[in-house]
């Protein structure tokens, strides 16, 4: 086996604010595992570090530097995931580029099958749910802009940024602009507990569905209670929920979590998560960073285990080099408005990669 990666700069459309940063270019790691007895079943990935998680696009880089260079690793059997997901254990953290690696990795194996990874795993294609489409915090005339925009491509599920100076107008304009759209409010832990109880009715009576992360990550453990007990509107855990170890501290304190594979270092634990989330009774949404079509299209293979998707990161950028891609055999996961359609192409379903036979950091 051999490793191949390249970091890319993905430009957003409009700049994307949320309750503690702003961000304008988008860049991820994308991965590829190679093996020569296998020609033309290549994986591909994608490693979407966060600085608030601890990762970068140069801790992703020389993660898979140190592996690349291990004999161990580049020795595992390529059909054998038990012992791929165990060796990357090994390794504390690197969670965004352990997912990257775990992606390409399944991309690999069902390309061998020569089927979509989805049908590998059993799962039903037409039971994905909609998409959300994210509004990011900005003043009013640019939320307008936004939002138009969103409705003009057919977006009718709108996931909205609050923590900002006038959370209210933002959400009443949106509502005014899009009366029949399902909304949907993310606060990036930014409230205090009464702050978001006194927000909650009008959040209702705007016809929100849920709120994401509304509290301060440093609220005590009362805090979670009272808002749970008391809240009108569901909550959901999103920066609260990173690994399987936290479903039973959401479970109590939450009706709902947000995964995202950068947090949970791959598929596989996403998978034990979205079972173990059901045992504690909680809904499940598939979120995401800014990222390309690449880690968007290998998330995707679990939607239908799923309540809700927030796959939106490939929406948001200005010039993803895969979306406009095309296939004799089939195209890339596509959207119709707030409607994903699973690609049928082997693997995630990105076709052969340009980027990365070009120009990469190869091993």
């Amino acid at each position: 086996m051999s490793l191949a990666y390249q970091v890319l700069s993905l430009p957003l459309e409009f700049p994307f604010t949320i309750s503690r940063s702003t961000l304008s270019v988008a860049k991820t790691v994308l991965v590829q595992l190679s093996d020569p007895d296998n020609p033309g079943h290549d994986g591909l990935g994608e490693a979407v570090p966060s600085e608030f998680y601890g990762e970068s696009i140069e801790t992703v880089q020389a993660f898979y530097q140190q592996l690349a260079r291990d004999e161990a690793f580049l020795a595992l059997p390529p059909e054998n995931h038990q012992a791929f997901e165990a060796y990357l254990n090994q390794f504390p953290g690197n969670a965004a580029a352990k997912s990257g690696l775990d992606i390409a990795f399944w991309d690999r194996f069902a390309k061998r099958l020569g089927r979509p990874l989805h049908q590998v795993w059993g799962l039903d294609p037409a039971a994905c749910p909609k998409t959300s489409y994210t509004i990011g915090i900005a003043d009013l005339a640019m939320v307008r802009h936004k939002t138009e925009t969103a409705l003009s491509r057919g977006y009718d599920v709108l996931k909205v940024k609050l923590g900002g100076p006038q959370d209210l107008d933002t959400l009443s304009l949106i509502r005014e602009l899009a009366p029949s759209a399902t909304l949907r409010v993310d606060a990036n832990a930014a409230w205090r507990v009464s702050d978001a109880l006194a927000l909650m009715p009008t959040l209702a009576t705007l016809g929100v569905e849920f709120v994401e992360e509304p509290l301060l990550l440093d609220s005590p453990v009362q805090d979670y209670e009272r808002l749970k007990a008391e809240s009108v509107l569901p909550v959901m855990a999103d920066e609260s929920c990173k690994t399987l170890k936290d479903i039973p501290f959401c479970g109590r304190y939450f009706h709902a979590i947000n995964l995202k594979h950068s947090k949970t270092g791959g598929l596989m634990e996403a998978m034990r998560m979205i079972h173990a989330a059901r045992a504690h009774d909680l809904k499940i949404m598939l979120g995401c960073f800014s990222e390309s079509l690449v880690s968007i299209s290998g998330f995707a293979q679990l939607a239908p285990l799923v309540d809700y998707c927030d796959l939106d990161g490939c929406l948001l950028i200005s010039q993803d080099p895969f979306q406009q891609q095309k296939s004799p055999s089939g195209q890339p996961l596509k959207f119709h408005g707030s409607v994903m359609q699973l690609s049928l192409l082997p693997g995630i379903g990105i076709p052969e990669n340009p980027l990365l036979q070009k120009t990469s950091q190869r091993f």
